[in-house]
């Protein structure tokens, strides 16, 4: 195998029955339509992984507690994997809010090793999800946005942090609790992953 795919489901989820994350990271449309962004994100890491694993691609779960662990404790997990597999490479899964709608694909600031694996994941969603907005910035040649997020500054092996749609807007909303959907986006990432594994990025 090429790679390892190091798999980060960002925020927190149920423990004991309330959302630790609360109140952020969920959005209520309505008492009956509530979304969870952390329970969201653990249920597309548990079914990319099971699929990575199915295709015997190497794969570690960095985040396999319902805890919200702080982002020094999650970069330090990633970096102590990374010390280990050098050919590591880390998704940081997450879904947005604010306002907007469609995916974005992360990575750090600046042309990194990050870069080539980012640009094949944007035009992969672009590919598979015509219709649904692709946010962007091209200033710099490609099509991921660059921030100082942690989960992307401080891990010292190529990191992507894709946005899957907007939970906060009803449209993006009723997406992202559609079975259907999710079989789509899991299966998008796989076929990112598989396609990165047999080209020479």
């Amino acid at each position: 195998m090429k790679y390892t795919w190091l798999i980060d489901a960002g925020h927190g989820g149920f423990v004991d029955g309330e959302y630790v994350t609360a109140p952020k990271k969920m959005y209520e449309h309505s008492p009956e339509e509530i979304f969870y962004e952390g329970v969201f994100n653990r249920q597309i890491k548990d079914a990319l992984l099971k699929e990575l694993w199915r295709n015997d691609i190497a794969a570690i779960d960095t985040c396999a507690t319902e805890l919200d662990l702080p982002l020094s404790v999650r970069v330090k997990i990633i970096n102590s994997i990374y010390e280990k597999y050098k050919n590591a490479v880390l998704i940081s899964l997450h879904s947005n809010a604010g306002g907007g709608r469609g995916f974005e694909v992360w990575t750090a600031h600046g042309q990194t090793r990050s870069d080539p694996f980012a640009e094949l994941l944007y035009n992969k969603f672009d590919s598979n999800f015509q219709g649904v907005p692709m946010r962007k910035d091209t200033s710099d040649g490609d099509h991921d946005k660059e921030a100082d997020f942690y989960m992307l500054k401080y891990t010292h092996c190529p990191a992507v942090l894709p946005e899957c749609l907007f939970y906060d807007n009803y449209g993006d909303y009723k997406m992202l609790i559609d079975p259907d959907f999710r079989i789509r986006y899991v299966n998008t990432l796989l076929e990112f992953i598989q396609t990165a594994e047999n080209e020479n990025i």
